[in-house]
């Protein structure tokens, strides 16, 4: 099978929720570029195998793909995607419980996506991050990340705007001399 059948398969199949499966096409399509020489292509697919091993559990395979994307998309100086590998990493870390390594690879992402300006995947990331440190028992510092994530989205929904406000609130009542 050609990589390019291999990759449309994968997707298919990761649409359908069948992730074993997808991540087997995408590993035969990651070979198949490969051999082609395509080293960011076949990176690409790496990275979306990985994806579908988090699904499956599989997460020290997860981790494995992962760190073989992110070094051929830094070799590359390919920041969007060194930085989107970063933040999968970070989540399967965060699965595996090894939150230092989680929190890392999200800040090391965070960094990345400002180098080029990608402020939705900055806030993506963050809260990504304010989950893991929320799962860690960090709620303080959960709630400051999640509050730094809403300042990068331009347009925030109502939930979004009301969580702000509440945070903000928080925020001064914490400094107030009561609570020091």
């Amino acid at each position: 099978m050609d990589p390019q059948t291999a990759e449309s398969e994968g997707h298919r199949l990761f649409a359908d929720r069948q992730y074993k499966d997808a991540a087997e096409k995408f590993v035969l399509a990651h070979r198949g570029y490969a051999e082609a020489e395509q080293e960011l292509k076949a990176a690409e697919m790496l990275n979306n195998a990985g994806v579908a091993y988090r699904r499956t559990k599989k997460h020290k395979e997860a981790v494995a793909a992962f760190e073989q994307a992110r070094l051929v998309f830094a070799k590359h100086d390919d920041t969007a995607r060194e930085a989107q590998v970063l933040g999968n990493l970070g989540g399967s870390y965060s699965k595996m419980k090894r939150y230092d390594e989680s929190e890392s690879c999200f800040r090391q992402a965070i960094d990345l996506f400002g180098e080029i300006d990608d402020r939705p995947r900055q806030a993506e990331t963050l809260r990504a991050m304010a989950i893991m440190q929320f799962k860690r028992g960090q709620r303080s510092k959960a709630l400051t990340t999640y509050e730094d994530a809403l300042r990068f989205l331009p347009n925030l929904n109502f939930l979004q705007w009301l969580a702000r406000v509440l945070l903000r609130i928080r925020g001064i009542v914490l400094r107030l001399p009561l609570f020091r």
